[in-house]
């Protein structure tokens, strides 16, 4: 599901002057800083703490600040987190109707392919796929170790009704949760088979992301862009290649929540408690716009 070798983990790793053995330093540290944190419901892998670390530049307070989010954030947004779980009888029909893949093998070996096509028009569910690209990333936390992510829409089959329904307040909670949860790394974002009509999304972007991120932002009216970016053995069997098929790869994301059905019904149950918190945690700070976006930055 996510081939990584040792030698693309390596490059990772110098990428930020870290060696494997100050990685493993490293989370050693943050997972007794965890042992230190009555609060906490649990204490994280190995895995997870690398990922946590690689996340955030190996910064080890930034790593700390995320992973209490991870737990805090199930309690602050637990309407949001009430859809998140995979199994869900709304999420499984949106699964049936749409591809969400993760690309087993990693491009020039660190950058992970994820893509995203609904089959039909008009069932796009936006509050519960928010809530299932969550569930990828959670996945991704135990399994996978990357640079960055290219993340393709194909928007063959997005209706004008399917767009409208993204809109900056359905986006609020998402985006207060990847930043301060999830750090992946943004390499580029194409869209691609898209019609004229996605203007209004692109403009949402626009209003969204820092300007260095949206310059990451390509928007193309058909799928040649697919031949480029893979080679004939990666580019899935609907683009004339030889890998795996969307539906295939689409599959497999779904045994793979499967796999991790436990690990999901667990994260349902788990909560901070506030009342051992070492330090006040401040609600405002977190969860506050003040009626504004705050301009999303994914490096």
């Amino acid at each position: 599901m996510f081939a990584i070798s040792e030698e693309a983990k390596k490059r990772v790793y110098e990428i930020f002057n870290r060696t494997e053995e100050m990685v493993k330093e490293d989370a050693q540290t943050v997972k007794e800083w965890m042992k230190s944190q009555p609060h906490l419901p649990e204490i994280l892998s190995d895995t997870q703490i690398k990922n946590f670390l690689n996340l955030n530049k190996f910064s080890l307070e930034k790593a700390k600040q995320k992973i209490d989010m991870y737990y805090t954030m199930r309690s602050l947004m637990a309407d949001f987190y009430s859809v998140s779980n995979p199994k869900l009888e709304r999420t499984q029909r949106l699964l049936d109707k749409m591809h969400v893949c993760t690309f087993p093998e990693a491009l020039d070996g660190i950058h992970r392919v994820i893509f995203i096509k609904v089959k039909e028009s008009d069932v796009l569910d936006m509050e519960t796929f928010t809530a299932l690209l969550f569930a990828v990333f959670e996945v991704r936390i135990h399994e996978d170790f990357m640079f960055s992510d290219i993340l393709i829409l194909d928007m063959e089959n997005v209706s004008l009704n399917d767009v409208r329904k993204v809109t900056p307040s359905l986006l609020k909670q998402p985006i207060i949760l990847y930043q301060k949860i999830y750090s992946f790394r943004l390499k580029k974002l194409y869209f691609v088979n898209s019609s004229p009509f996605i203007s209004s999304l692109i403009s949402l972007l626009k209003m969204i992301l820092k300007p260095k991120l949206f310059e990451r932002v390509e928007i193309h009216e058909d799928d040649q862009i697919l031949y480029e970016v893979f080679t004939d053995d990666q580019r899935p069997k609907e683009f004339g290649g030889k890998g795996p098929s969307l539906q295939e790869l689409s599959d497999n994301m779904r045994k793979k929540f499967s796999d991790y059905q436990e690990r999901f019904d667990l994260l349902d149950t788990l909560r901070i408690d506030e009342s051992l918190r070492p330090e006040k945690l401040d609600n405002d700070e977190i969860l506050g716009f003040y009626g504004h976006f705050r301009k999303l930055d994914i490096d």
